[in-house]
């Protein structure tokens, strides 16, 4: 299942504080982060006996990264990684081609009618990725 690779991926990355270590790089993670948001927590809460070589909090270290919206259209999944990482965060994403039609629609209609003030809305469709690929500060 991706969504747990892509938790792992972020596990392995945190604890080996290649978000602290190499600040400059920009590393954008698919799938909101997989299942990180909800788990970021217990990370905090874990990580400094499970894995005390962590050079930073998980929710600090998670907060240095970017992370698409593919979320298949599901807005708590959407709102949580916007809470988990903050709004200036999440750049837009589909799983294009595997989305095609409505569903490919809503990927991107989703944002605007999840939840998110307007303003985090609009950060996601377009601001953010102008600050990921560096033609914006964030």
């Amino acid at each position: 299942m991706r969504l747990m690779d892509t938790r792992l991926a972020l596990l392995h990355l945190i604890t080996r504080g290649i978000p602290s270590r190499y600040p400059r790089m920009k590393i954008l993670n698919s799938h909101l982060g997989g299942a990180l948001p909800v788990l970021l927590q217990r990370m905090d809460n874990q990580l400094p006996w499970e894995a005390p070589e962590t050079p930073e909090k998980a929710s600090v270290a998670a907060r240095r990264m970017w992370y698409d919206t593919v979320g298949h259209g599901h807005p708590p999944a959407l709102r949580c990684a916007a809470d988990s990482f903050g709004p200036d965060r999440l750049v837009l994403g589909t799983d294009f081609p595997y989305e095609t039609g409505a569903v490919f629609e809503r990927a991107v209609s989703y944002i605007t009618t999840s939840g998110l003030a307007p303003r985090d809305a609009d950060r996601v469709l377009s601001v953010n990725a102008e600050a990921l690929f560096g033609r914006r500060d964030p």
